[in-house]
């Protein structure tokens, strides 16, 4: 009789579960050893490079944080990203960041970045502070014992960041009324911090849960992660999916009118539908969009670790910063701007009441698709660089907060970092940026090419063919989400969890679905990470099938440009040109002649540095060109 082992058993009770279909808050009852669940420490998978082997902050000898991101990450003006990627890729990137990691911050421990004597904007000799993260107890004691990290919510791709990742904040977000549904206040928007989860109630008799705040505000809106107030973009897509889950209680209601009444079961069937249409749209949608295409699905890995990376959490994922735009569009459904207009970003930081004034989420929904992205690059805008407070004494650089925060996490330079990871080192600046205004600033920084700060390395990197990304930060991306998907035994795709008909249908629910379920905007993209102006959208009938053959050039210009356009009949064809944000600048027309036609068209002198698109159009074709000026 052949014995089978103990932990064979345990793997193979925690593989099949005993029948159990849906996911417990904190994850605890996912992976054998608890890894991945809430309070599970970071993965260390790369050399752990404090300055005395213990805890202190890395990079001592290196220069100030401060003074790296005025030499390096200065933005003068938009520099938006090649790919006319949307506004979605950053802000469905920082959904999934709270989704997946947070680590707490220390009460007792700071940091400070002194601000140069030469600083332009903020106070000089002055300090921007910061809180250490928060290590693990009985860590840090020995160089055998380094510092680690815990983090504070679920890892995996599990939308605890809509549900919660404790019991405690998960009840109090139920309405719990039979229904199965999730709470909303006024206006199908989340519930605000009080008792009824409405603006207007005074009863503070209830406890509510921890909603993190930067302002001076008395009411937030709650949702399952503590950072949902940051922006109202955020936000937006936290109700998006609270919604969605609320929507898919209503159907199964009615699919299934003896479940009325069954709280739980509409709760965890829905929540279980809804964690795979994100999975999906995570796996299929976002990450392709920059260029991260993993390998097929094999299967559930028992012995994969689905934890979240020191490397990730404190310097790869991190890279949204440098997408980030300075202007947030608030756009009506027929591409107009609302009245109240758009919004700076830095007017909008932990302003809920913004939703509000807006008239809810579709105009913060609308003017995301609409807008392009800035480059992945060493170039971070001034809302989130200098940043500073209402009463002048203190700023906020997030950037110089970047590079400390991998100083303080303890990661090891960028060439360390890419042998860690399997990769060959890089000899030389210009090899890692392929750019030499880039390559001589790096190296007036560094001076030696393997002392650089990871995240700025990462940043730095040339960018891979039809990706955003460069080599290191790419395969950390690979690494981190594959380990995500084959390390979760309830992924969608496992196959003990959703029949072939539902993997299907949720493998073609993509994010513009869940928008036209829930919102009442009636035209958009079918891809929502790919940028288009408003009047770009193909309309059902209108839609129109075939490519005009069109160049224009020289591209980048600085004004005027050619425009070559290939006809097989003689025909009209109208120009119009479009800023970023789908406005209308200007149109000509001409009659193109069978053959190759040539014609100018010149942006307007005082029109900004920027992507603009000209759209050509005749009765049997259509093309967009994207056109830069760099002048």
């Amino acid at each position: 009789m052949h014995r089978v082992s103990f932990a064979l058993i345990l793997s193979l009770i925690f593989q099949f579960g005993f029948g159990q279909q849906f996911r417990s808050i904190d994850a605890s009852e996912n992976h054998i050893q608890g890894l991945g669940s809430t309070g599970a420490i970071l993965s260390q998978s790369t050399t752990s490079h404090f300055s005395d082997g213990i805890s202190d902050p890395a990079g001592q000898n290196r220069m100030n944080e401060r003074e790296i991101s005025n030499i390096l990450f200065t933005q003068d003006f938009l520099i938006n990203d090649p790919y006319s990627l949307s506004d979605f890729v950053w802000v469905f990137g920082q959904f999934v960041d709270h989704d997946i990691s947070l680590v707490a911050n220390s009460t007792t421990e700071f940091l400070s970045i002194e601000v140069p004597e030469d600083d332009p904007v903020f106070v000089p000799s002055s300090s921007i502070f910061l809180f250490r993260s928060q290590g693990v107890e009985l860590s840090g004691t020995s160089v055998n014992n380094p510092r680690s990290y815990a983090n504070e919510v679920t890892s995996y791709l599990d939308l605890s960041c809509v549900y919660g990742s404790d019991d405690e904040r998960a009840d109090w977000l139920r309405v719990k009324d039979g229904s199965g549904k999730l709470k909303t206040s006024q206006g199908n928007l989340l519930p605000w911090n009080t008792p009824s989860g409405e603006f207007g109630d005074t009863d503070i008799s209830v406890l509510i849960p921890h909603m993190e705040d930067e302002g001076d505000n008395l009411r937030l809106f709650v949702a399952g992660d503590v950072r949902a107030n940051e922006n109202p973009l955020l936000l937006a897509m936290h109700t998006l999916f609270v919604r969605e889950h609320n929507r898919l209680c209503d159907l199964y209601i009615k699919e299934h009118s003896e479940w009325l009444g069954d709280d739980e079961l509409l709760y965890q069937t829905a929540r279980k539908h809804l964690i795979a249409y994100y999975q999906s749209i995570v796996f299929n949608e976002w990450l392709p969009a920059m260029g991260v295409n993993l390998p097929a699905y094999t299967g559930y890995k028992p012995d994969m670790d689905p934890s979240i990376m020191n490397v990730f959490s404190a310097a790869a994922f991190r890279l949204g910063h440098t997408l980030i735009n300075s202007e947030i569009v608030r756009m009506s459904g027929d591409g107009t701007d609302i009245p109240a207009g758009n919004i700076s970003l830095r007017d909008a930081f932990f302003k809920p009441k913004e939703i509000n004034v807006a008239g809810g989420i579709d105009p913060y929904i609308k003017g995301m698709a609409t807008q392009v992205q800035q480059n992945m690059d060493t170039k971070v805008i001034d809302d989130v660089r200098n940043f500073l407070f209402d009463d002048g004494n203190g700023g906020l650089d997030l950037a110089a907060i970047n590079i400390k925060r991998g100083r303080e996490r303890g990661l090891a330079d960028y060439n360390t970092i890419r042998a860690d990871f399997g990769m060959p080192p890089v000899n030389s600046f210009i090899t890692l940026t392929g750019d030499q205004e880039s390559a001589d600033l790096l190296e007036a920084i560094y001076g030696d090419v393997n002392d650089i700060d990871p995240w700025v390395g990462m940043l730095a990197e040339k960018h891979m063919n039809n990706a955003i990304l460069g080599e290191l930060i790419m395969k950390i991306m690979e690494r981190q989400f594959q380990n995500l998907r084959e390390g979760d035994r309830f992924y969608f795709e496992n196959g003990n969890y959703f029949s072939d008909v539902e993997i299907e249908d949720i493998k073609n629910t993509n994010l513009h679905d869940l928008i036209m379920r829930n919102t009442e905007i009636d035209l958009m993209q079918d891809n929502v990470f790919e940028a288009m102006p408003h009047s770009a959208i193909p309309n059902g009938p209108d839609l129109i099938q075939v490519q005009l053959e069109a160049v224009a050039y020289p591209n980048p210009t600085s004004e005027k440009f050619h425009i070559k356009i290939h006809a097989d009949q003689e025909e009209l064809v109208t120009m119009k040109l479009f800023s970023t944000l789908g406005e209308y600048i200007s149109s000509k027309q001409f009659v193109l002649d069978p053959g190759d036609n040539f014609t100018s068209y010149s942006i307007p002198v005082d029109m900004p540095r920027g992507l603009y698109t000209l759209h050509l159009e005749t009765l049997s074709a259509h093309n967009i060109l994207r056109i830069v000026k760099e002048y």
